[in-house]
C-alpha cells in the first residue's frame, strides 16, 4: 500500500501543478492613442507692412493708383497695410503741409487678426496749395512711417 501511497500523491501532485501551469492570457491589444492635431500657427504680431498715397481707392482699400505728385484739385488717399492680430490698434494718419503745418489727423480703431488695411484720404473744396506734403503714419502714438508727396499746378 505504500506503493499506492506514492502514485496516488504523484498523480495529486501532477493534476494540481497543471491548474498552475495555465498560459496566461495574452495581453489586450494596444488602445488607440489619438494625439490631438496640432494647434494652428500663432497669426504674426501686429505690423505695418506698407504705406501707400494714391488717386484712388480699391473695394478693399488698397491704393488703385499709386503717384506721389498730384494736382491742385486731387482727393489724396493713402493704405496702410497690416498683417498680424491685436485685440485693438489705433491707427492714425497725420497729414501735414511743407515745414510741418498740420493739414488733418484722422484715426481709425481695428482689431485686426490676419491681413488687412485701413484708408484715410483728404479733399479740399478749393485748390490745394501747391508743394511738398507728408503723411506720417502712426500706431497706438508711435511713428510706423511716413510717405511724401507732392502737389504740383
Amino acid at each position: 500500500m505504500h506503493r499506492h501511497n506514492w502514485i496516488f500523491l504523484a498523480l495529486a501532485f501532477g493534476v494540481g501543478s497543471l491548474g498552475g501551469c495555465k498560459k496566461a492570457p495574452p495581453p489586450p491589444p494596444p488602445s488607440e492613442v489619438t494625439t490631438p492635431p496640432p494647434e494652428p500657427p500663432a497669426p504674426p504680431p501686429f505690423a505695418v507692412k506698407t504705406i501707400d498715397v494714391g488717386k484712388g481707392i480699391t473695394a478693399d482699400k488698397h491704393v488703385a493708383n499709386a503717384t506721389t505728385s498730384f494736382s491742385v484739385k486731387d482727393t489724396i488717399y493713402v493704405s496702410v497695410v497690416t498683417d498680424g492680430a491685436a485685440p485693438s490698434k489705433t491707427i492714425t494718419a497725420r497729414w501735414t503741409f511743407g515745414a510741418g503745418k498740420l493739414v488733418k489727423e484722422q484715426s481709425d480703431t481695428i482689431a485686426p487678426t490676419g491681413p488687412a488695411a485701413t484708408e484715410f484720404h483728404i479733399t479740399k473744396k478749393t485748390p490745394w496749395p501747391a508743394g511738398k506734403y507728408k503723411v506720417e503714419i502712426l500706431v497706438d502714438g508711435n511713428s510706423a512711417g511716413t510717405k511724401e508727396f507732392e502737389v504740383k499746378k
